[in-house]
């Protein structure tokens, strides 16, 4: 008795052009690596990048950016790069970062990855005593493990430390930037 066995003819040039793909598959991609970016440039005249108060609870500004990660355990990066501005001869101006799953439910994000309703210090506290008015430019960096792959809103939020004491992030004319990007884990 006689077994015969067949198969089905491969085309090798096709097999070979499948594996030769010019986008790597974002689950082939090796950790570490950026996998996408969302920014925001805030730039021109007038006041509409503006952001000023002088409430010691945080209140939003204009500086804002929206993600949706690809992979649950992504590490976000947070960089912007907003002017300040302090009115007042003492206190101190925080910033801080807070994020809003599906641009809802806003919650602080504090340098541990964690979170706090209230951290007082944020990604950056500032202070100069001694003069009435100061323009600044603030560097703020910081990291945020979601655990979602959820719209994420990031927002940056300001306050003073007293009363009569007034600060702004942003300033007219400027070319300011919020960006987040998102690393494979």
């Amino acid at each position: 008795m006689t077994v015969k066995i067949t198969k089905p003819e491969i085309n090798l040039r096709e097999k070979i052009n499948e594996l030769d793909y010019s986008k790597v598959p974002y689950e082939k991609i090796p950790a570490g690596s950026v996998i996408q970016t969302k920014y925001q440039v805030q730039g021109g005249s007038g006041t509409a990048n503006e952001s000023e108060t002088n409430s010691s609870s945080y209140q939003p500004t204009t500086f804002n950016v929206s993600i949706t990660p690809i992979f649950k355990n992504s590490l976000m990066v947070i960089t912007a790069s907003p002017n300040i501005k302090m009115s007042g001869d003492s206190g101190y101006q925080t910033i801080a970062l807070f994020a809003g799953y599906d641009s809802q439910d806003y919650f602080q994000v504090v340098p541990d990855g964690g979170t706090a309703s209230n951290s007082p210090h944020g990604q950056g506290t500032f202070r100069f005593t001694g003069v009435s008015t100061f323009w600044s430019n603030a560097s703020i960096l910081q990291i945020h493990k979601p655990e979602t792959t959820r719209l994420i809103n990031y927002k940056l939020y300001q306050r003073n430390s007293s009363g009569n004491f007034t600060v702004r992030l942003g300033e007219n004319g400027a070319d300011e930037f919020m960006m987040v990007q998102e690393i494979k884990q």
